[in-house]
């Protein structure tokens, strides 16, 4: 299994942090790396994201929503034992007014062996990216 995990403290409520995520319409304005997102938030539903670096649209279905605490999504590229992709958010609250953000991918399938270090490391430098963008977005909107 190929993964990277990234993780962020962001100086808002755990509930504000949520809201933001949660918040698909606002993607677009606020996260570089995401031009659009649209689909259903709860277990089993169907999420379609569209990637600016990528210029590529991906599919997944909601493995988690947990309310204030998690998200996670699953998508195949072409089916599931070739290459599938399990993107997760976790929130967790240090305080009343600081939470940590812990953002990553786990990849599988028979093709993940394939995927390089160096491409890991691309892709977690955008997540990190995406975790800053979020953060700026939160702490400069109170």
């Amino acid at each position: 299994m190929k993964e990277y995990h990234t993780k962020i403290d962001i100086n808002a409520s755990q509930e504000k942090v949520w809201n933001v995520l949660t918040d698909l319409k606002s993607y677009s304005h606020w996260n570089p790396l995401v031009s659009s997102i649209t689909g259903n938030l709860s277990e089993g539903g169907r999420i379609k994201t569209t990637i600016v670096p990528l210029q590529n649209t991906f599919e997944a279905v909601l493995l988690s929503f947990k309310e204030n605490k998690e998200i996670v999504w699953k998508g195949n590229q072409i089916a599931s034992f070739l290459l599938a992709g399990e993107h997760y958010y976790r929130l967790k609250e240090s305080n009343e007014n600081i939470t940590t953000l812990e953002h990553g991918e786990y990849f599988t399938g028979i093709l993940s062996v394939f995927i390089s270090k160096k491409l890991l490391k691309k892709m977690e430098k955008a997540f990190v990216a995406h975790n800053i963008a979020l953060k700026k977005r939160i702490e400069n909107d109170k």
